[in-house]
Order: C-alpha cells, then sequence, then structure tokens
C-alpha cells in the first residue's frame, strides 16, 4: 500500500470521484456516525475493504502521528496520473477558453495541496507536475487539497519543457509568474488560452523554463514584504483569470 489519506472530506471526495483508487479503509469504531458512517455505507457498497480500529489511540500505519485523522484513514494504489492530452480534453469537451497551471519543481505538499484546491476553484482544466526535484500527490497533499486532487487532472511529467510545447502547440500562451517581471498580473490580457507557470518555493521559476514563457507578471504590492507564497500569488493570478473571463463573458 503506497500512499495514504486521512480526514472524512477527502475520503468522501475520494470514494466518489476515484473510488477505484482506494486500497482499504481504516474506521474508528468508536466514534463511527454522521459522514463516518456515510463512508461505510460507500464503502461497503463499492466493495471497497473496511476495517475497524478498536484499540485507544487511532494510530493506523504510515500515517503522521499528530495528523489530524478524524479516525477515517484510507490506504491508496498508486495515483492515477492524467495525460497531457487528458487535460486538452478537458477544456474542449467543456467548450470552455483553455487553463492549464504548471508548477516548476514546486516542493512543499502544503503548497501543492493548496495550488490543487485553487485549481478547482478557478477552473484549471489540469495541473502539470515534474516528475524529478518535485512533490508528487501524497497523502498530505490529497488532505489539504480537500479532495481536489480528485476533481482536477494532474500530468506528471519527465520534462516539463515538452509538456509546454504540447500546450504552445494547441495554441495556449505561456505565463510565467515571477516577482521579477515588470508588468503587474492586472495590466495583462488574460482571456486568452493560458497556461501559467509557478515557481519553486525559494529559487521560483527556472532560467531555462522563463524562457520559454510568452510573457511574465508580478503580483503587485505596497508592503515591505518582498514576495508572496507561492500558493498566495498563484490564487490571486487564478482569481484574475477568471475575473476577466466572467466581465468578457458579460460585454
Amino acid at each position: 500500500m503506497s500512499k495514504v489519506i486521512w480526514g472524512v472530506n477527502p475520503l468522501l471526495e475520494a470514494l466518489e470521484q476515484a473510488p477505484d483508487l482506494i486500497e482499504e479503509i481504516i474506521l474508528e469504531k468508536k466514534t463511527l456516525s454522521g459522514k463516518k458512517y456515510r463512508i461505510l455505507e460507500k464503502a461497503k457498497a463499492l466493495g471497497i475493504p473496511v476495517k475497524f480500529w478498536e484499540r485507544d489511540a487511532f494510530s493506523p500505519p504510515k500515517v503522521p502521528p499528530k495528523a489530524n485523522t478524524q479516525g477515517v484513514v484510507a490506504y491508496l494504489r498508486e495515483f492515477n496520473y492524467a495525460e497531457l492530452k487528458e487535460i486538452e480534453a478537458n477544456w474542449l469537451s467543456k467548450g470552455e477558453i483553455a487553463l492549464v497551471l504548471a508548477l516548476d519543481e514546486v516542493q512543499d505538499p502544503q503548497n501543492v495541496g493548496s495550488l490543487l484546491r485553487l485549481s478547482d476553484a478557478f477552473g484549471v482544466h489540469g495541473v502539470i507536475i515534474p516528475k524529478h526535484r518535485a512533490c508528487q500527490v501524497t497523502g498530505t497533499v490529497v488532505k489539504v487539497s480537500a479532495g481536489s486532487a480528485f476533481n482536477v487532472p494532474i500530468a506528471r511529467v519527465k520534462n516539463l519543457k515538452e509538456a509546454l510545447e504540447f500546450f504552445q502547440k494547441r495554441g495556449l500562451w505561456i505565463l510565467g509568474l515571477t516577482h521579477r517581471a515588470e508588468k503587474n498580473i492586472f495590466e495583462l490580457d488574460l482571456t486568452l488560452p493560458l497556461l501559467i507557470i509557478a515557481g519553486n518555493e525559494e529559487k521560483g521559476i527556472r532560467p531555462s523554463i522563463l524562457e520559454r514563457c510568452d510573457f511574465l507578471a508580478k503580483i503587485p504590492m505596497v508592503g515591505r514584504v518582498e514576495s508572496l507564497n507561492v500558493s498566495q500569488a498563484t490564487g490571486i493570478a487564478l482569481y484574475e483569470v477568471l475575473r476577466q473571463r466572467i466581465l468578457n463573458k458579460s460585454r
């Protein structure tokens, strides 16, 4: 069993969106009620094995000691990553303007989980993560994403540059988020088909990836802080995309 997730809402989302990934569920028997009982019913209906934890301290294997499990843990098979073509099919099937997010060596699972939740909230059609030197989809990522990891197609690629070329050939413009950019995000037309790149927590976007961008943008700030956390900055950018596209539709 390679992956583990915990928490009532993430597990309910997993049962709804990706039940085939769930290998086994463990429930704390003494607190079995409400949503946790719904998990039990759904699991039984889907034929997913369920075990009950009857010992005093609920501490199933592979779960961090301080994790807020809510008495619910699930072990997953290998996460089902999407293909780049599935991301393309997502915006085409919805008849929407493409919006894709690429994470360039983002390594903190808290950030990746937050970025997936933001992507789900603001209509991103797919997220790209590198296979190497980057955080993959883990139990912590799924937990922080509040189940959004199962709602947004996530592609894992060996070569991020080739993935960018794939989407450029399909008419997407590449926007790199960096606090070193001259223009701010509010000066740009974001109603175009877009792929937004968010960079590593410390180093930002790699120079070789910056070279592939069609344009760069920063989040304008007036305080003393030099830059925002990657998930904060990306959230503002994604919201601005959604805002501009909604306004454009209403005209």
